[in-house]
């Protein structure tokens, strides 16, 4: 009888990364390893189980029928693996009084200091701990434990969460003081034609096209330039040349900037900061949700 392979969840990451980005080189610049390495643990992965899950070729690597078949169920694995490893996390964290919140740009806005003035009035003596994530971990950040909730910007996947408004802002233009597009007050979305817009990756694709409002209300296209990660480095690019970005318009108090200017997109659908939290209730995080609403 033949055995059944231990399935490291390192490598089920690294397969389901390169399913996803679909060439060598992508996945390795996600993940942050060697292309090689990760060439070698995928074929390891492949040697064990006993059939091939990619094809490659010069355009990349393809999943084969089994790879195709594979990938729901390792994307399952590991959102079942990273949810138990967050329960643990939490209790915890819980049983110590403590709540460990994460943000990717400005917690939430102008509403911070009165729901974190509201939480430690509710729980006294409460251990409140603030942690930057990128925006591509907003919810993989709290299913995995790293954080107990993220004030997060949508859009999202709720499958295995919970998201409660905090803060609706509109969305706005970031650009160099020197841009031309800079003498205007108020945009529409028909004046960011032919402009060249930040690009980033490693987050769900529907939430990087709707930050860039891609496409247009028109149907045109955007066109993309460099890739950034954060806040701060979509500003330095921004600063720096003719690029823009799409932001929340909580970023000009938090970012001003005399080299930048924020101009209101008046016609494209205004943006939330939410709360998000497991599904599982705890009493600091339900003091947390009370606070925001």
């Amino acid at each position: 009888m033949q055995s059944i392979p231990d399935l490291n969840t390192r490598v089920l990451r690294y397969f389901v990364a390169l399913a996803q980005a679909g060439t060598y080189t992508r996945a390795a610049e996600i993940l942050r390893v060697a292309t090689p390495s990760l060439s070698q643990q995928i074929s390891k992965l492949e040697h064990e189980i006993g059939v091939r899950l990619f094809e490659r070729d010069h355009r990349g690597a393809r999943l084969t029928d089994a790879g195709s078949e594979f990938l729901p169920m390792a994307i399952n694995l590991l959102s079942v693996h990273d949810q138990a490893i967050g329960v643990v996390r939490r209790h915890r964290r819980a049983a110590q009084q403590q709540i460990r919140i994460g943000f990717f740009a400005t917690v939430a806005g102008s509403r911070t200091r009165e729901i974190l003035d509201k939480l430690r009035n509710a729980v006294p003596g409460i251990k409140i701990e603030l942690v930057q994530v990128s925006w591509g971990e907003q919810v993989l950040a709290v299913l995995d434990g790293r954080v107990d909730v993220v004030f997060a910007r949508p859009p999202l996947d709720t499958t295995h969460i919970r998201a409660f408004p905090v803060l609706t802002e509109q969305r706005v233009l970031a650009m160099s003081a020197n841009h031309r597009l800079a003498v205007k007050s108020e945009l529409k979305a028909s004046d960011l034609a032919e402009v060249v817009q930040v690009d980033t990756d490693n987050v769900p694709e529907g939430w990087r096209r709707w930050w860039s409002v891609d496409p247009r209300p028109d149907g045109s296209p955007v066109t993309y330039g460099p890739l950034v990660h954060g806040v701060e480095e979509m500003l330095e690019v921004v600063a720096t040349s003719d690029v823009v970005a799409v932001t929340a318009e909580s970023l000009v108090a938090a970012f001003s900037r005399q080299d930048i200017v924020y101009r209101p997109i008046s016609d494209v659908d205004p943006t939330q900061i939410v709360l998000i939290t497991p599904l599982e209730e705890r009493v600091t995080i339900n003091a947390l949700v009370h606070a925001v609403r």
